[in-house]
């Protein structure tokens, strides 16, 4: 089955990591692949790349990244324009916005997922209290469905 998000992989040549023992406040930004082992706090930002935040890793920043991998703990809002994984041992807490989220057994995330179409990440910004669907489009709908 096809879906309507392309899939494209993750950079994977890693190119920066900041290490334990440091700890960095304001804005990072990077290409391709960046591994955290500190305490970040501020801003990520990233058109495409890839963000892993180790096991002893702490981002606390809001992110805008391609892809993100949390292995250690992420407090503040994540924007990933591809997908979002948060593996066993990981903590979220904070709202998600991503058309691709994965979360394993044993991960722990504490906040909102809104589900993005591909390229929709400027939408995160406006939320709207309009329903989801109108009452026209309820007509559209199969039997049963409302």
């Amino acid at each position: 089955m096809k879906s309507g998000i392309a899939q494209m992989p993750a950079p994977t040549d890693l190119r920066t990591r900041l290490g334990d023992g440091m700890e960095v406040n304001g804005e990072v930004r990077f290409t391709e692949v960046l591994r955290v082992d500190a305490k970040v706090s501020g801003k990520i930002i990233s058109d495409s790349g890839s963000l892993v935040v180790s096991e002893q890793g702490q981002a606390h920043a809001a992110i805008e990244v391609g892809f993100v991998e949390v292995f250690g703990t992420v407090e503040g809002t994540i924007t990933a324009k591809y997908k979002v994984e948060i593996h066993s041992g990981g903590r979220v807490y904070g709202d998600i916005y991503t058309p691709i989220l994965n979360i394993e057994p044993g991960a722990l995330f504490d906040g909102k997922c809104h589900m993005l179409e591909n390229g929709a990440r400027e939408a995160k910004g406006a939320q709207s209290n309009q329903p989801a669907f109108s009452s026209a489009s309820k007509d559209k709908l199969p039997s049963g469905a409302v």
